[in-house]
């Protein structure tokens, strides 16, 4: 093939400038069509602004906690910016440890009462948030002096080679008791 004729075969598959023209247009226009409102943002822009995928805003759609103000003629999702001040209610909410279906009574009473009716529920919901944590903290504390105790248990005992496939230097004296305690007991015929 020569160099001629290669290039008329290129030539012949090119699209038109007119055919362009008709491509980029469609284009256009249906990206008219889809473009947010107004002061409103569509999934992607309110997932950007707002920390959460895209997948967790349309979750949280399904549970009730946001739904768009409205959709584009293209159907697409459209969140303004009263949405994406409930979206960090929810962020708030979730760093406090509140649990979704919290934070969703939490929107509900906001959307159904004023804010001095909404107050003590708001405290309600702290007062058992700080009731919680603090027994975490005591049952940390726990944890933390049990820890201690075992190594400073172990520190102080002697290494010893148990050839048993397993080390029972956590055992309450380094004999294995833990483990010793979930062996199954040996019947009286010398079986297990």
């Amino acid at each position: 093939m020569t160099a001629r004729v290669a290039a008329a075969a290129v030539a012949r598959s090119a699209p038109t400038a007119r055919a362009r023209a008709a491509v980029d247009g469609r284009t256009r226009s249906r990206n008219a069509e889809e473009a947010p409102a107004a002061g409103s943002v569509t999934i992607g822009e309110a997932s950007r602004r707002s920390g959460f995928s895209i997948k967790t805003l349309r979750y949280y759609e399904r549970r009730g906690l946001l739904a768009p103000s409205s959709r584009s003629a293209g159907g697409y999702r459209l969140f303004t910016e009263i949405d994406l001040g409930r979206l960090e209610f929810v962020r708030q909410g979730k760093a406090l440890g509140l649990t979704l279906n919290e934070i969703q009574d939490l929107m509900r009473a906001t959307r159904e009462r004023t804010c001095a009716m909404t107050r003590p529920l708001l405290l309600r919901v702290l007062d058992r948030r700080i009731a919680d944590a603090s027994r975490q903290i005591e049952a940390l504390i726990g944890l933390r002096r049990s820890l201690q105790r075992s190594r400073r248990a172990l520190f102080r005992r002697r290494p010893t080679d148990h050839r048993r496939g397993y080390c029972s230097c956590l055992g309450p004296d380094g004999s294995g008791g833990v483990i010793r305690d979930i062996r199954p007991k040996r019947s009286g015929d010398g079986t297990r």
